[in-house]
């Protein structure tokens, strides 16, 4: 009989241990799918607020060549596509958790704040100066890659190097 009760009391044990090991094989893959959510929609950001930039830049840098090719017919277009490009930058920093990416945004608003010319929006009016430094700004924007309907890449190492290769002088 007290084999029996031994038989018994492993198997129970044997028992015990399958649904340990089944609860926590069901606890490591609802773990998994959770991170691989939060992954999904920190990527989704990303792409997100990275493409508004990428729009942003390439309707900036076709504006400026507009208005080149246009005799400047419509200045306050160019300081309002830098001022939406602007924009996104600031909103992409704000929403950066990673030191390194906020440090990379920062130095692409400090670069395109350089090219602000006041806070007026509609009735500028550029000089000769002003307008050479805009088409200074769209030779460094198409040269970087960074043109409307070229599509852009997800990857935040490529929209790095995209953004270094701006802010970077030659």
């Amino acid at each position: 009989m007290s084999n029996e009760l031994q038989n018994g009391g492993s198997m129970k044990k044997t028992d015990w241990i399958k649904i340990i090991l089944v609860v926590s094989l069901l606890g490591n893959v609802a773990l998994f799918k959770n991170q691989e959510r939060d992954n999904r929609r920190q990527e989704l950001k990303y792409e997100l607020l990275n493409s508004a930039i990428y729009r942003d830049l390439g309707q900036l840098e076709t504006t400026i060549q507009y208005q080149v090719d246009n005799n400047w017919e419509n200045e306050a277009l160019v300081t309002q596509k830098l001022d939406d490009a602007i924009d996104s930058v600031i909103l992409n920093h704000a929403m950066e958790g990673d030191d390194n990416k906020e440090d990379l945004l920062w130095s692409l608003y400090e670069y395109l704040n350089e090219f602000k010319y006041g806070d007026e929006i509609s009735g500028v009016s550029l000089n000769d100066n002003q307008r050479a430094d805009y088409i200074y700004l769209g030779e460094r924007l198409r040269s970087s890659g960074w043109m409307y309907n070229v599509g852009y890449d997800r990857n935040w190492n490529n929209f790095a190097s995209k953004i270094e290769d701006l802010v970077t002088e030659s």
